[in-house]
This record gives C-alpha cells, sequence and structure tokens, in this order.
C-alpha cells in the first residue's frame, strides 16, 4: 500500500445554485454535506462562507457554519479568506480575532482566482499574520508560476512555516486567466515540480475546475500529492451526469486513489498532518 491521501471536501466555492441546484449555503446544509463526505472518505472540510442569497459574508455566520460542522462531524475544518471587492481587508482580518468557534485552516491567495475577486501578496501577508495571532493554520493558494513565485516570497519571509500544504487550484481546461493556469495534466505537473522546488517539499492539495478536476486530480494522486473534490470544483461527475452531493464527488476520489494503493486519510490522520 502506498502513502495515503488526504482528499478536502471543498464543499461550495463561489459556485452559483443555478450552476448546482444541490450547492449547500446554510450552515445545517454545509454540515449535512460534510457529514455524508466525511463518510464517503474525505479527511477535512473546506468551505466558502456565504448568505441565503449566495454572496460571501464575513461575519459571525462563520461561528455558525464551524459550530453546525463540528456538531455534525469530527473532521478539520479550512475557511476561505478570499474577500470580495466590496468587503474590506480589515473586515477579513479583524474577523479572526473575534470568531468564538475558529476553523482549523485558513486558505489564503496570493493572486485573484477569478477576475472580479481581489488579492495580491501583500494583502496575503496581512491575512497570515491575522491567522497566526489566531493560531488558525494558513494554506496558501497559488495557480500560476507566477503565485508560486509569490508564495516563494513569503515562505522566505518566515510567513508560511506553519502552513501544512500547499493548494494547488487549476482552471478548466482552457484556462486563458495570467492568475490560473489550464488544468492539463502538463500543467499539473509542471506546477507540482515546481511547487516542490520552490517551497522546499511542501505537501500539495491540487484540484482543477470543472472537466479539468478529474484530470487533476489523477496526476496528483499518481505523482504523491493530494487531492480536493466537491461542488467549488466541479457540479458534474467524470460521465457528465449531474453529482447530487459533495459526497458524489469524494466517492470518485476514493476510488482514484484505491486505484493507486492510496487508502484515504481519516480526519485523525489529516489532524496529524496539520501538525
Amino acid at each position: 500500500m502506498s502513502d495515503p491521501i488526504l482528499i478536502v471536501a471543498a464543499l461550495n466555492g463561489t459556485r452559483s445554485a443555478e450552476e448546482c441546484p444541490k450547492l449547500p449555503l446554510k450552515p445545517q446544509d454545509l454540515a449535512a454535506e460534510a457529514k455524508r463526505s466525511v463518510e464517503a472518505g474525505a479527511g477535512m472540510v473546506h468551505v466558502h462562507a456565504r448568505k441565503a442569497d449566495g454572496s460571501p459574508s464575513f461575519d459571525f455566520v462563520i461561528d455558525d457554519i464551524v459550530a453546525a460542522i463540528r456538531g455534525a462531524v469530527d473532521v478539520p475544518i479550512s475557511i476561505s479568506t478570499q474577500r470580495a471587492r466590496q468587503t474590506s481587508l480589515g473586515t477579513v482580518t479583524a474577523l479572526f480575532g473575534v470568531l468564538r468557534d475558529l476553523p482549523d485552516v485558513g486558505a489564503v491567495h496570493v493572486r485573484p482566482p477569478e477576475p472580479d475577486l481581489p488579492a495580491h501578496r501583500e494583502e496575503a501577508r496581512q491575512i497570515l499574520d491575522a491567522l497566526e495571532e489566531a493560531n488558525v493554520r494558513p494554506a496558501p493558494v497559488a495557480g500560476s508560476l507566477d503565485a508560486i513565485g509569490d508564495l516563494q516570497a513569503l515562505y522566505h519571509d518566515q510567513l508560511l512555516g506553519r502552513a501544512p500544504f500547499l493548494l494547488l487550484t487549476l482552471g478548466g481546461p482552457t484556462s486563458e486567466s495570467s492568475d490560473l493556469a489550464a488544468g492539463t495534466p502538463q500543467n499539473a505537473l509542471h506546477l507540482i515540480e515546481a511547487a516542490h522546488s520552490t517551497l522546499s517539499g511542501m505537501p500539495i492539495v491540487a484540484s482543477g475546475r470543472d472537466e479539468s478536476s478529474p484530470i487533476v486530480q489523477a496526476i496528483a494522486a499518481a505523482a504523491g500529492e493530494h487531492i480536493r473534490a466537491g461542488f467549488e470544483d466541479a457540479a458534474t461527475l467524470p460521465d457528465g451526469s449531474a453529482a447530487t452531493s459533495n459526497a458524489q464527488l469524494v466517492e470518485h476520489a476514493v476510488r482514484l486513489g484505491a486505484a493507486l494503493g492510496r487508502a484515504p486519510m481519516s480526519p485523525d490522520d489529516a489532524r496529524r498532518l496539520l501538525r
């Protein structure tokens, strides 16, 4: 048996309910999806806090989400720190000093994951400082060589010493964004190699968007890395049919790992990785 594989269930992301009718937004729905995903083989869950209308939320709804998930299932929780333009950076950084139920991990972007979202290296520094103060582990996010270069600067400045892994997020198969490489096998391998040489072998959790999701998962898993699965990355199964839950997408990732002789990490295994 090869090394176990961490499967992070990304429960909602910024995807719209029109794209994905089963998308969970309310705390109780996220908790139910988290429980199903862990039962399917996920060792960690990742959430974007959003209001009922789908807009991003950086307020005490995060407390409600974290408490609801922890009440339903014992699993490490990652929260996105990606803000919308109408949310100030100060709102995001101040939040971690006032939350009652802190997540285990905060995902931090250095480049915009979508064109209309703000993110840059200097903003990431402030978020990393806020996470350190709150004792929340940071998970840096990169989707291009330029973003990995930004992370290298933060790494050399000792700001990523407590990061348990890098979130490598690629786009769809034909992504034209300068900040998100297309999710092709060649790009996945190239970025994995670049990240390892730049960040001294930091573990990687890789994902791709839409049709690229199973492609990037397969390449990363075969390369010995970890993977992400869920509605944030894809609303359909590899055969093109609509996924009815995050757990279905996690189940595919588990089968992929099994084909490579890699058993899924449990939540307890994931906590050891965090430490």
